[in-house]
């Protein structure tokens, strides 16, 4: 009786399936939920932020300060450090950008004469225009997701301010056995971005300020824009260092060999300094995961959110698991396998 209901319920399954696969396509329920995910996902990134932001207005709050006041207060010094930014950095930054980009458009960059035919040949089948396409849809990625975080911003502090917690709410419509499960669940996920947010932070700030101090003697123009190259990539767990300290070591010989050899030996220390004592250090009270399942997290993310995707890959994964466990605490699957045995019953 086993092997017959095993076999039935695997008939089911595949003519379920195949029926969800012409529903999907005839349909183009794809496009639709597309649609809907880019409707919502400023309402994603508000939770998000209002995870991040919810420990630090509890902090602050007390018997003289009360909430309102509190999240006022903050959410104008976020507003007013992002002004401040703008207005001195993001300047400078496009600047430095600009003046690379014609260098490189108007062939005045200086290379060593070595590589002088090897950036002609990358001219002549229009190499280089294709890095400069892909930077150009880098742009426009950014500008998506600038304007995304600019709106659930709005959102969150609409949240903070009127102190809705919308998953509380929706949690509170659940069944009661079930409700300390997914509160539980709900905490880990809110201390495990808080964590993990704080010291994603405090390694790009303390990396970024490491790579500065020797870039500065190596490449005094571009030493900024260098030090911000490695210390983002940085933030991508495992390939990040390569993703970003490869570029800047091929630019280098490019240039002179010497500077070549020390952006070389300069990074590898850093990394090493950095994997070694620092992110240890940092994140060892935020998340622990396989190695394997981050490789397996970094590129389905990334292929999913691009770059964005790959840096929140740990903290996405995290909440992969927190989910699965609340399921396997729920019994979900227990309960679907009982329906299904009862139907074909």
């Amino acid at each position: 009786m086993k092997k017959e209901n095993l076999a039935r319920s695997l008939i089911v399954f595949c003519i379920c399936a195949i029926l969800l696969y012409y529903v999907y396509t005839l349909f183009r329920i794809g496009d639709l939920l597309l649609y809907i995910f880019r409707l919502i996902f400023p309402v994603i990134i508000a939770l998000f932020f209002h995870f991040l932001i919810d420990p630090i207005i509890d902090y602050f709050t007390s018997d003289r300060l009360s909430r309102k006041i509190v999240v006022v207060h903050l959410y104008l010094s976020f507003s007013l450090l992002f002004i401040l930014c703008c207005y001195f950095f993001i300047p400078y930054l496009l600047d430095q950008c600009l003046v690379f980009y014609h260098r490189l458009c108007d062939s005045k960059i200086m290379v060593n004469p070595i590589f002088s035919a090897f950036i002609r040949f990358l001219e002549e089948y229009q190499v280089i225009d294709y890095f400069i396409d892909v930077f150009n849809g880098w742009t426009q990625t950014v500008i998506y997701w600038v304007g995304n975080i600019f709106i659930g911003l709005g959102i969150s502090f609409y949240l903070s301010y009127d102190n809705l917690h919308l998953i509380e709410k929706a949690i509170a419509y659940l069944p009661f056995a079930k409700q300390g499960i997914c509160m539980q669940t709900l905490k880990k996920l809110k201390l495990t971005t808080y964590q993990f947010m704080k010291s994603m932070i405090l390694d790009f700030i303390f990396f970024f300020f490491m790579c500065l101090i020797p870039f500065v003697f190596i490449f005094p123009q571009f030493a900024i824009w260098i030090a911000l190259f490695l210390s983002i990539t940085n933030l991508i767990p495992y390939v990040g260092p390569y993703i970003g300290g490869i570029p800047v070591v091929i630019y280098a010989f490019f240039i002179d060999a010497h500077l070549g050899y020390a952006s070389f030996i300069v990074i590898v220390v850093l990394q090493y300094l950095e994997s070694s004592y620092l992110q240890p250090y940092l994140f060892s009270k935020s998340i622990r995961l396989h190695p394997i399942l981050l490789l397996i997290a970094l590129t389905f993310f990334g292929d999913l959110f691009g770059i964005v995707g790959m840096i929140f890959s740990p903290l996405l994964l995290s909440y992969v698991i927190f989910i699965g466990e609340l399921f396997k605490n729920l019994h979900i699957g227990d309960e679907m396998r009982r329906m299904i045995h009862h139907e074909i019953k």
